[in-house]
């Protein structure tokens, strides 16, 4: 049975795979791209050339980072779309930190603008958490109205305190050296980052500590059944608060890698660039597993890099990125619907009772009681 389901769920992942690629195929074809022309180009434009390959890895770290938050947050239960202000918070305090670290050595004013990310985020996820613990306001609410709040800080910051541009652009001063984070120099351009260990590291980490650690039991316990937890000692609120701080630290990092392990090192109002949503998409798309979802990164970011080349090359329009992001999405979970489905049908008909001829001639002993 269980090779079976096994077999199940793989088919289902190739069917939308294959989905996805003639659906992509569709697209380009229906403005006149030959599809095995976009392919090639796509291929070459994500994985096909070093350079390409580094920026793939490199943009699919912050998407990895806030996909990890959400399965953290979720596993406990809290449902927040506060990503993408958790991100900018993050990023704003590591950049405010980076640019009076230029005098430390690389390795204090690396970890310098990765704790100050942390911590940013996991700022502005508390005062969601606390509206929901304490004021009894829905965390998706909260978390959603304090994005629109972050983006005005960003802007606020980078036309104010942090402006650094000679000619008064919106954007703070070129980061230190010292606190870039390190890259491959093999790569020209230097675009692969050393921040792609945290791809294979974080996610072997949360897969770790919510299945084999008291700390994630609680967590699940919290999230799956509230009144089970607080007989058991406990408590939903404080284990939910955990979860929701945790998850605004993974976004904070990612914030503080899209400045400082990004190709441009300065802060602009605009560097979040929807990473706080996409990471969440990436999460949908690995299924809330924490094992699946480096893989869904690096898919999702090639969407994107490709995307790129295929408008630079073949004047494909680059909305078509986002349409096909979308549409695996969509694929996605209607096979999870699928899946749930046939598990439940699997399940009903194993808690069926057997026919009442088969009962009888399974067991004759109660007829001959009652006769």
């Amino acid at each position: 049975m269980i090779g079976k389901d096994l077999l199940t769920r793989i088919g289902v992942q190739l069917a939308v795979v294959v989905g996805a690629i003639a659906l992509a195929a569709a697209m380009v074809a229906a403005i006149g791209v030959s599809p095995g022309n976009a392919l090639s180009v796509f291929w070459d434009g994500t994985f096909g050339q070093s350079v390409n390959l580094g920026t793939t890895l490199t943009q699919s770290v912050p998407l990895l980072l806030v996909a990890l938050g959400w399965i953290v947050a979720t596993r406990a239960g809290r449902l927040h779309v506060g990503f993408p202000g958790q991100v900018i918070i993050g990023g704003s305090a590591a950049t405010a930190v980076g640019l009076q670290c230029g005098g430390l050595p690389m390795p204090l004013a690396v970890l310098a603008t990765v704790v100050t990310g942390a911590l940013g985020g996991m700022l502005w996820a508390a005062v969601t958490a606390w509206l929901w613990a304490s004021q009894g306001v829905l965390e998706i609410v909260s978390s959603l109205l304090l994005n629109l709040v972050a983006v005005q800080v960003a802007a606020w910051l980078v036309r104010g305190p942090l402006q650094g541009s000679l000619d008064g652009q919106p954007q703070s001063e070129t980061f230190p050296d010292s606190t870039l984070w390190p890259a491959y120099d093999g790569i020209v351009g230097r675009t692969l980052s050393y921040d792609v260990v945290l791809l294979p590291i974080c996610a072997i980490l949360v897969v770790v500590v919510l299945s084999r650690t008291v700390f994630g039991f609680r967590l699940r316990m919290a999230g799956g059944n509230r009144d089970a937890a607080r007989w058991s000692g406990v408590d939903p609120v404080r284990e939910g608060v955990k979860a929701i701080l945790i998850s605004g630290g993974f976004a904070g990092v990612a914030g503080a890698a899209l400045l400082f392990a990004g190709s441009t090192p300065w802060m602009s109002d605009g560097f979040e660039a929807n990473v706080g949503f996409n990471g969440i998409a990436v999460a949908l798309l690995a299924r809330n597993s924490a094992a699946a979802v480096p893989i869904a990164a690096i898919a999702f970011s090639s969407l994107n890099v490709g995307g790129t080349a295929l408008q630079a090359q073949l004047d494909v329009p680059s909305s078509m990125a986002s349409v096909l992001q979308g549409a695996v999405i969509v694929l996605v979970l209607v096979a999870a619907v699928l899946l749930q489905r046939r598990v439940s049908r699997r399940a009903a008909a194993a808690l069926s009772p057997a026919p009442e001829s088969d009962a009888k001639d399974a067991d004759p002993a109660p007829l001959a009681e009652r006769v």
